[in-house]
């Protein structure tokens, strides 16, 4: 079972992507952003306010390796997930996109282990292109493989391609 959880993901991920000589090369192949977040645990039930950081390596136009760190405010725990991004934005509106990944998600919280594979999901929307272009509102979600338990963080954040 464990097997399946982490084949079918990345056989899915492999088959998405389109055969080199065809992929486009993105025009920003890195990414970096830091924000705060307000965050649900589904197995504590707790909540927590955290400072974020994100970073992510283009492998094509919408897929990429990505990873991020956090550490919250109030229980005073580091955070750590990385892995890959499927990511899809509207042709017609460059300022939303959602994505689907397979990441490996961690904590120096015993209240957060285990420490394991997780789906995850995000939305993302700049609100005021061309007000503050850098700013980015969004929504991420996770479903552990092992603990079958979720959690979610709304964020703020400011971010930067090169």
């Amino acid at each position: 079972m464990k097997l399946t959880l982490v084949v079918i993901p990345l056989l899915a991920v492999l088959l998405a992507a389109p055969a080199p000589a065809q992929t486009p090369v993105p025009d920003k192949l890195f990414g970096v952003a830091g924000g705060v977040n307000g965050i649900w645990f589904d197995a504590t039930g707790d909540a927590d306010v955290e400072a974020a950081a994100n970073v992510r390596a283009s492998l094509s136009p919408h897929i990429s390796l990505v990873a991020s760190g956090a550490r919250g405010f109030r229980a005073r725990y580091w955070r750590y997930s990385g892995g890959v991004r499927i990511t899809a934005t509207d042709v017609n509106d460059k300022t939303f996109s959602i994505g689907l990944g397979y990441e490996y998600r961690g904590s120096d919280s015993a209240a957060l282990k285990p420490d394991e594979w997780a789906g995850t999901a995000t939305l993302g929307w700049k609100p005021w292109p061309k007000v503050f272009p850098p700013l980015v509102l969004g929504l991420y979600a996770w479903y552990g493989v092992e603990s079958n338990t979720a959690g979610a963080a709304a964020n703020a954040r400011v971010a930067a391609s090169f």
